[in-house]
């Protein structure tokens, strides 16, 4: 009798351990479920666009208008910084796993453009994000970009930042940047490189 009931005390206490054990590891898994997964990423973005076109000669119209004074020049694909272009956008990149949950989500189809869109937007919760929005425009046959655009918010000491990026493959580069210091003069800038193909 005495052995029976050490028996059944045994298996409960299996049981239970076991129990828990599941318990703990569905505790777990879930977790893991929550962070699978990334954003889009501007880095891996730019190094296709780069290891596609590098190598092609093109013509590229640079235009800088500085608080409503423009100058305009052309330059080549072979001579161009692009370095500090590449620099600008990967700034941006939201898709390391320490950005996930900051971002709200949408996706939503343009019939009339032929697009599907992906829109990333920086949660309330999350004011500090230097990336505050970015767009994706994707070509609904090819399931090609069509367009990145992109909008940044930076604080320093002593005023703030922001900026306005567009980038259509291989047309369009455009940078805009309004530096709002507490003392001293607004600065303005936009900068766009036109592909001439």
């Amino acid at each position: 009798m005495k052995k029976h009931f050490y028996n059944r005390q045994v298996l409960a206490f299996a049981l239970l351990a076991i129990l828990c054990v599941s318990c703990k590891k569905k505790e777990d898994k879930s977790n893991l479920d929550d962070v699978k997964g990334n954003y889009f990423s501007i880095k891996q973005f730019e190094l296709d666009q780069w290891n596609t076109y590098s190598g092609e000669p093109f013509l590229i119209l640079k235009t800088v208008t500085l608080n409503k004074k423009t100058d305009s020049s052309y330059t080549n694909s072979d001579t161009i910084s692009w370095a500090p272009i590449f620099k600008t956008f990967a700034e941006t990149d939201i898709s390391d796993r320490k950005f996930l949950g900051q971002y709200n989500f949408n996706q939503f189809d343009d019939n009339q453009d032929g697009t599907h869109n992906f829109f990333y937007q920086a949660k309330e919760d999350y004011e500090d994000l230097f990336t505050r929005k970015l767009l994706i425009t994707i070509d609904q046959q090819t399931n090609k970009v069509k367009g990145i655009y992109i909008e940044t918010y930076k604080k320093y000491f002593g005023g703030e930042v922001t900026q306005k990026l567009y980038y259509a493959p291989m047309k369009t580069i455009q940078v805009q940047t309004d530096d709002r210091p507490l003392l001293g003069s607004k600065k303005f800038t936009v900068t766009e490189w036109t592909f001439m193909r």
